[in-house]
Parts: C-alpha cells; sequence; structure tokens
C-alpha cells in the first residue's frame, strides 16, 4: 500500500506538468472574439488604434527596420505606430503612410532623472544635466513630454520635483518582463519556460496590476492634469509581429482620417495630447468597441460617467472598476458602468476581464484603462 502511494506522490507532479503545458500549448490567442467594430462609431466619433514606444535600428539597442515595423502593424490591422528611438530622431525621413500605416517619429530622451518621450519635435534636444531643461525646451518646440516606464526596477523617473511634464506612460511591457525575473523569479522562469511553445501565454503571464504607476499617476494628478498612454518598449527581439498588438493604444476623434500625412499627424498627436485615448491589451481581446462618456463639468454639480463594453457576448467576463485617489469608488459586473462623480474630479476607469486559468476555473486580468479628466 506504501509503495502505491508513494507512486502516486511521484506520479502527481507530473500529471500537473503535462497538464498544465498541454493546456498552455492549445491556449487560443484572442481568448475572445467580439464583434466587428467600423471606424465611425454609434456616437458619431472616430476610432484608431496604434503602437506607441518602438525603437528600430536607430537606437542603439535596436534591432527591428523600419519595413519590418511597417509589416507587423499592417498585419494587427493598425492604423499608425510612433517611433521613440533613443536620442534622434533620425525615423522622421520615414514619417508618413507606408503600407497604409501612418509613421509618426518621436524620441525617447534619455535624463539623468530618467527617460521620456517627446512628442511632436523636429529635431533632438541636446544633453542637460536637468530634467527641467529638457521639459522647457520640448514645449518651447511646441511638443510635450510624457515620462517613460516611470517605475522601472532598471530605469524609473527620479525627479520627484519635477513634474512640469503632460503625461505618463501608465503600461510599460519592458517593465512586466523585468518585473517577472525580480524574487521570487516564479513569474518570470515560468513565461520563460513556456514562451516557445505559446508566445502570447507567455506574454500574458507577465501581466500584473500596474498598482505603482497607477499611484504615480494619482500623485501628479493632484498637481496637474496628464494623459496616458501604454508603450510596448519594442526594440526588435521578440520580432515586431510578436508583440505590436500587445497593449494598444485607442484614439478617439471628432474628425476622420483623410489618407493625408501631415493632417492626420497632427489629428493623432493631438488625441494623445488631449487625453482622448484609451489602453488595452488587444492580443487578449480585442477593444475596439470600448466606449466612455463623460458629463461636462460644472462649479458646483456632478457630472456622470458611463463606460461600456458594447457587442461583447461574454459580458458576465467582465468587471468594471473605478478609482480616485488611489482609491476604488465603484465596482460593476458586467458590460458597463455608470456614476455620479464630482465636476473636475479625474477617475480611472478599467475593464478587468476573465480569462481560463491553465489550472483550474479562471483568473481575473486588466484589459482595458482610461483617464476622465
Amino acid at each position: 500500500m506504501k509503495g502505491i502511494i508513494t507512486k502516486i506522490v511521484i506520479a502527481l507532479p507530473v500529471i500537473l506538468f503535462v497538464y498544465c503545458t498541454m493546456r498552455i500549448i492549445f491556449y487560443d490567442f484572442p481568448v475572445y472574439t467580439p464583434r466587428p467594430a467600423s471606424t465611425k462609431r454609434s456616437d458619431g466619433t472616430y476610432h484608431y488604434k496604434g503602437a506607441i514606444h518602438i525603437h528600430t535600428n536607430f537606437s542603439h539597442d535596436g534591432t527591428g527596420t523600419i519595413p519590418q515595423l511597417l509589416l507587423a502593424a499592417s498585419k494587427a490591422e493598425l492604423n499608425f505606430v510612433i517611433t521613440t528611438d533613443h536620442n534622434n530622431l533620425d525615423a522622421k525621413e520615414y514619417e508618413g503612410y507606408k503600407q497604409g500605416i501612418l509613421l509618426i517619429a518621436a524620441t525617447e530622451v534619455s535624463t539623468p532623472a530618467g527617460h521620456f518621450l517627446a512628442f511632436d519635435i523636429d529635431e533632438p534636444l541636446r544633453e542637460s544635466e536637468k530634467s527641467d531643461y529638457y521639459f522647457k525646451r520640448v514645449k518651447e518646440k511646441g511638443g510635450f513630454s510624457i515620462i517613460a516606464h516611470p517605475t522601472s526596477p532598471t530605469n524609473p523617473w527620479t525627479d520627484k520635483k519635477n513634474l512640469d511634464f503632460e503625461g505618463i506612460e501608465l503600461i510599460n511591457m519592458k517593465t512586466y518582463l523585468e518585473n517577472s525575473f525580480r524574487p521570487p523569479f516564479l513569474r518570470g522562469l515560468i513565461s520563460t519556460m513556456y514562451t516557445p511553445l505559446n508566445f502570447k501565454w507567455g506574454m500574458m503571464n507577465l501581466l500584473t496590476y500596474p498598482e505603482k504607476e497607477v499611484e504615480f499617476l494619482f500623485d501628479t494628478l493632484a498637481i496637474h492634469p496628464v494623459t496616458i498612454i501604454c508603450g510596448i518598449d519594442a526594440h526588435g527581439k521578440p520580432s515586431y509581429d510578436r508583440v505590436i498588438d500587445s497593449c494598444i493604444n485607442h484614439i478617439i476623434t471628432d474628425t476622420p482620417l483623410k489618407n493625408s500625412p501631415e493632417s492626420d499627424r497632427k489629428i493623432i498627436i493631438s488625441a494623445i495630447r488631449n487625453g482622448s485615448v484609451y489602453l488595452a491589451y488587444d492580443f487578449i481581446a480585442s477593444a475596439d468597441n470600448f466606449y466612455i462618456y463623460a458629463g461636462q463639468s460644472s462649479i458646483s454639480s456632478l457630472r456622470t460617467i458611463k463606460a461600456e463594453v458594447k457587442d461583447f457576448e461574454k459580458r458576465d467576463m467582465l468587471r468594471f472598476r473605478v478609482y480616485s485617489k488611489k482609491r476604488m469608488i465603484a465596482e460593476q459586473k458586467g458590460e458597463s458602468i455608470t456614476l455620479k462623480i464630482p465636476s473636475f474630479e479625474p477617475v480611472l476607469v478599467q475593464v478587468f476581464i476573465v480569462v481560463p486559468s491553465i489550472f483550474f476555473g479562471n483568473t481575473e486580468l486588466l484589459w482595458i484603462t482610461a483617464l476622465v479628466l
């Protein structure tokens, strides 16, 4: 009898390992497939999506090329990509429409306090020891600045006194990777082991809630409004086609793009600058049908906010949560949430999605993030 029990004890971990491995191999992406959405939305606005924070071989640590990037973006059915090569704007000569994709060149600026992304400038900045110099110069050139990977374990933003920037990269995919290899290393080791079998699952396993980034966001919002973006921080390895849809910036505009490089570039850049953007892990499920409505603010009243995911058959898999001043103020299961909040109070609206676990049952992941100012 003892021999049988011993064999069972030895066999169980092996069986569990084989079971989980097979689950991962056959784990399909996207996990859910919502109904397709058109560019013109039911509320009269227009929806476009793209990838931001991408390095090419114009960066010292980049290996991917512009043609490879455009091909990956085309396969992912994106509308635009924004390159952010280190301390240069060499990609500007490729700006415009290529393969149906609008390419926009920005730059990632290295400072002693960390890195930030400079948008809508025509020439790179000279070096300085003070971060406020960089922000001032970007503004003088008509551009705006977004802090990159603010809580990265290897390159965080450290100048807590100078908050003269216009945006925060709330989600950075490279930060997830770096965090996964911090003690106790388990998440990183599991992803490394299974990524060759199912790359998308390995990427999904890296996702955790961006708690430190959200805290940094609300600390900044207490001083002045900012926009948010998500950054892939791709460098060409892994290849662009594997990561291009990992975190998508969904842009909402009042006017449609017209296949005119200069005017369309202004529309996209303006939408990012003004906060007409929401972020989503589209490799899990397309977030094209996410809508958010915010009533006008007035001096002494409440305003109504409504967020919903339209045409999503698995609505019981969705969880809406709304945060203000670092705390959750509302939660709702299903396809939508509606609430009233004080005027002029910024809130973070997030949609969580329930996906199958590789063990048994389900697990919940952050899917969509939108900031309402």
